[in-house]
């Protein structure tokens, strides 16, 4: 097992300690997870994604795809290897767990990594800014405002509707003289 998984980690590009020295944002984690799944697995992963930390392991348990970016410090090389667990157990389940399918798949895996610049941040987008809130009382204010303007419609309206009865009124009063 030990000289299967040298030609595995010797994947890794030198001087990335086996991809443990590059560390990927939480964003580019999420998307490297989903992007894998559909390498390994043929088709996309159709539950939810969702973002770890601390000791937890990426995994897909419940339909939940949960991605630690950084366990155990060892970014690149700890998601591949977790998802390519999880891919393998399922494109094999009679395979042991550091199977030579195993092994084959996570090199092909660390292969598709390296080859498509992900080390090198292509999966990375730019952060969205958070366009600046307003102040509380700015907002309170505006809506204080839209309900005094509703309120003065609906007098408008109200001021309208008795002055069209009064006129009715009246033509009846006429009626019942006459």
């Amino acid at each position: 097992m030990t000289e299967r998984y040298a030609t595995v980690n010797g994947q890794w590009p030198e001087g990335t300690n086996e991809g443990r020295d590059l560390k990927p944002t939480p964003q580019e984690a999420l998307s490297a997870a989903r992007r894998l799944y559909r390498f390994a697995m043929g088709r996309p992963f159709k539950g939810k994604m969702r973002l770890t930390s601390g000791r937890r392991y990426t995994s897909i348990r419940g339909g939940v795809f949960t991605v630690n970016p950084d366990r155990g410090g060892n970014g690149w090389h700890s998601i591949v290897h977790l998802v390519s667990h999880h891919c393998a157990a399922r494109l094999y389940p009679k395979a042991k767990p550091h199977s030579g399918q195993h092994a084959f798949l996570e090199r092909e895996m660390i292969r598709h990594v390296v080859e498509s610049g992900w080390l090198d941040g292509k999966l990375r987008r730019p952060e969205k800014l958070a366009a600046p809130k307003p102040p509380v009382q700015a907002i309170r204010q505006q809506r204080v405002l839209a309900r005094i303007k509703t309120w003065e419609a609906k007098r408008a309206r109200a001021e309208r509707a008795l002055r069209k009865l009064r006129r009715q009124a009246r033509y009846y009063d006429r009626v019942a003289a006459a």
